[in-house]
C-alpha cells in the first residue's frame, strides 16, 4: 500500500515506512479483532483489515470518517466505523490489538480503556509526534506491567533534485499485556 493510494484530504495520516513498522511491530495476523482509535485517513485500519483483521475504528472528525469508509471502498476492506470522541463512543467489547493514533487530549482515559478491553496477551501501541503522549504512554505501560518498547523513527525522503527530505518523525510505543 503506498501512500499515493489513499485518499488523503486535510487529515493526518501514517506514512507508509511507519505504517509497515506499526503492522509488524502489533504481530497482524488474521482473524484478531482490531480496535483503531483516532484513524485519520485509516491507513492503519486499512492495513489491519487488509491483513485479515476485523476493524473497528473510532473517530471524531466528520472529514476524517469521510475518508476512512472511501479509503475501505477504494481497497476493498471492511472496516466498521464509530463516530465520536473516544473513550466515550466505544462499545464494551474485548480487542487482540488496539492502536492509537489520535486522543483528542484524553490519552489518559483512552489508555484505560484500553487496558480494560485489551485481552490477555494483546497489544496495545500507540504513534505519537510529541514526546509528552510518548511518556505518558510509557509511564502507563510501566506502572500496569506491560512488557513494552520505545522506538523513534524518523524516515528522509529524496526529492527531485537528490536531496533528502526528512518527514516528522514518529515515537512508536508497543506494549503486550500478561
Amino acid at each position: 500500500m503506498n501512500d499515493s493510494d489513499f485518499i488523503r484530504g486535510d487529515v493526518p495520516m501514517t506514512k507508509e515506512d511507519v505504517r509497515i513498522l506499526t503492522m509488524a511491530g502489533m504481530e497482524i495476523v488474521p482473524g484478531l479483532s482490531f480496535l483503531d482509535i483516532g484513524a485519520g485517513t485509516g491507513s492503519i485500519s486499512v492495513a489491519a483489515a487488509a491483513l485479515g483483521c476485523e476493524v473497528i475504528v473510532a473517530e471524531v472528525k466528520d472529514e476524517a470518517v469521510d475518508l476512512i469508509e472511501k479509503n475501505a471502498e477504494a481497497f476493498g476492506v471492511k472496516i466498521d466505523v464509530i463516530r465520536g470522541k473516544a473513550p466515550d463512543c466505544l462499545k464494551d467489547e474485548n480487542y487482540d490489538r488496539i492502536f492509537i493514533g489520535g486522543s483528542r487530549g484524553e490519552l489518559e482515559a483512552i489508555l484505560y480503556y484500553a487496558h480494560e478491553h485489551l485481552n490477555e496477551g494483546g497489544i496495545i501501541a500507540g504513534n505519537f509526534i510529541t514526546m509528552s503522549n510518548a511518556e505518558s504512554m510509557k509511564a502507563f505501560l510501566k506502572k500496569e506491567g506491560y512488557d513494552f518498547s520505545l522506538k523513534y523513527v524518523a524516515v528522509s525522503r529524496e526529492d527531485r533534485l537528490g536531496l533528502l527530505r526528512a518527514d516528522n518523525g514518529v515515537f512508536m510505543l508497543k506494549g503486550r499485556k500478561r
